[in-house]
């Protein structure tokens, strides 16, 4: 395709004659037949009518030809190309220049083929149509006379070299599209040729950087190589028992070396033994010493304690106290008790200095009584901590019974703050219930006159450890009378104590109250 010529060579091309008279005669004749007969004209083939008139449009139609020789013709023969290897470059030019001519030939043909296929069948449906009635051109031009007929084939003629004309433009047409085709094909191989031989570029680089290195170790290997069979030649040269001797002598040197070697990796192995059981050592000494320190500490304490060290200490235990609240009364063998919180008196009964489980006693002392702002919920709260103290897993150490007294009453003691500032706003009773106490909160709207009550039901895991399951409070609501919802009254509470958090609760009770009383005004 890339090698077609501009000459073009006609194909199918028939002589150029003159109108056929013989035919138009006899076919006047048949006319006259069939009109002395009353029957219409015989009909005309378009085969005919192209013989009456001379013409025939596929004639002097020309077509591209090859006019170099195709590079398979200088190509050598298969077996001399297997012989002497083909070249890579010529597979990169058939990959970019003849296999793409290849495929775009073979869809050309196929194109063609399907066109020429379409034609033919246009050309027998036409002939067809011809044969049932004659057009009517066939029909004026057989009635004219030699005038109107000349008049006829020139106007055809015209008709004629305007289509030649045409599917030569088309022609021209096709193949510069093809040929642009097969140019950006080429040009996109010759892109990749170009980044290969740039890639190539780097990689000779690269190798002549590095070939002087390489030849220099070459040149070393060599010049190792010769002396190594210099040696070999010499060694061949000498006695050969005097050598074997040598070689009986090394092995057994080698042996010998053998033994020496395991003797020293046997040697660092007890090494290291020896220094893991000196650090064991060392740590023990470590240890003693600091017991050593201790009881020369305890000792000197002992021998040179003087009753100022003894105020001292007993300050500071005073102080510890004080900070936790905690006044230890008694210590002994048999009993062990303190006073928490200047309020209450917790004793338990001990067994060499460890306390007996379940026999904790917890009092409050008759001064903390007068003191009471919440009596139903300090005996509630006292009765509980009875019964929480005495459980086995908290009763079995002196140190686990002050912590949780310690830890309760001051969850207890929050809980109080709470309510204390509820009971500034509105009135407060408590009821006991088996899982714990609720507080009922009176809520009056003179306005409207209407009467609620909110109840905030606390259960025994929740006021032990108040505020960190303050989300587990629960809260219930109860209209005594007047105009109020209350859904409306649960609504509000509910939102005020869903936003609450262990760290972030002060007056909330308080809150969900006001919100509640603001929603029913």
């Amino acid at each position: 395709m890339g090698d077609d010529a501009d000459d073009e060579v006609p194909q199918n091309s028939l002589p150029i004659g003159e109108p056929t008279t013989e035919a138009t005669e006899q076919w006047r004749e048949d006319v006259q037949r069939a009109g002395n007969e009353g029957e219409e004209g015989p009909p005309i083939s378009i085969e005919q009518f192209f013989e009456m008139t001379g013409i025939r449009f596929m004639d002097e139609i020309a077509a591209p030809r090859r006019q170099s020789i195709h590079p398979s013709v200088l190509r050598p023969s298969r077996r001399a190309s297997v012989e002497g290897q083909i070249p890579l470059a010529e597979y990169m030019v058939a990959m970019a220049v003849d296999v793409p001519q290849l495929e775009l030939y073979t869809h050309v043909s196929k194109d063609l083929q399907a066109w020429i296929e379409r034609i033919q069948a246009i050309y027998r449906e036409a002939e067809e149509e011809a044969l049932k009635m004659t057009p009517q051109l066939f029909q004026e031009f057989v009635s004219a006379d030699e005038t109107g007929q000349a008049e006829l084939i020139h106007q055809l003629k015209l008709i004629k070299v305007h289509n030649h004309e045409q599917a030569k433009s088309e022609w021209y047409d096709w193949k510069l599209q093809w040929v642009e085709r097969l140019h950006e094909k080429a040009s996109k191989g010759f892109e990749h040729l170009e980044k290969d031989a740039n890639f190539l570029e780097e990689i000779i680089r690269e190798a002549q950087s590095i070939l002087p290195g390489l030849q220099q170790e070459y040149d070393q290997l060599v010049e190792e190589l010769e002396q190594e069979t210099a040696e070999i030649t010499e060694l061949e040269a000498c006695d050969q028992d005097y050598l074997k001797e040598l070689k009986a002598s090394i092995a057994e040197q080698g042996m010998e070396l053998d033994n020496y070697r395991r003797g020293v990796e046997e040697g660092k192995a007890k090494l290291g033994r020896i220094e893991e059981k000196l650090k064991e050592i060392q740590t023990e000494k470590n240890e003693v010493s600091a017991s050593i320190e201790k009881t020369e500490r305890l000792i000197n304490i002992q021998k040179n304690s003087t009753h100022a060290e003894v105020f001292r200490l007993k300050g500071e235990l005073e102080m510890l106290q004080t900070l936790h609240m905690v006044q230890i009364t008694k210590v002994d063998a048999e009993r062990f008790e303190f006073v928490y919180g200047s309020s209450y008196v917790v004793s338990t009964r001990c067994v060499e200095c460890r306390p007996v489980i379940g026999n904790v006693q917890i009092q409050k002392l008759p001064e903390a009584q007068k003191e009471e702002i919440f009596p139903a919920f300090s005996s509630l709260v006292l009765r509980t901590a009875k019964e929480l103290v005495n459980r086995p897993e908290v009763s079995d150490s002196l140190r686990k019974i002050v912590e949780f007294v310690g830890t309760y009453w001051s969850s207890c003691s929050r809980l109080q703050l709470q309510l204390r500032l509820v009971a500034i706003k509105f009135p407060i009773t408590f009821r006991e219930n088996p899982s714990g106490f609720s507080a009922d909160v009176t809520i009056l709207n003179p306005s409207v006159k209407a009467k609620a009550i909110i109840s905030f039901i606390f259960d025994v895991a929740n006021f032990s450890a108040w505020p960190l399951n303050i989300q587990s409070t629960k809260h219930d609501a109860r209209v005594v009378y007047g105009p109020i919802q209350r859904d409306a009254i649960l609504q509000a509470v509910g939102s005020r104590l869903k936003d609450v958090t262990p760290t972030n609760n002060h007056g909330c009770l308080l809150d969900a109250c006001m919100e509640a009383a603001e929603s029913v005004a």
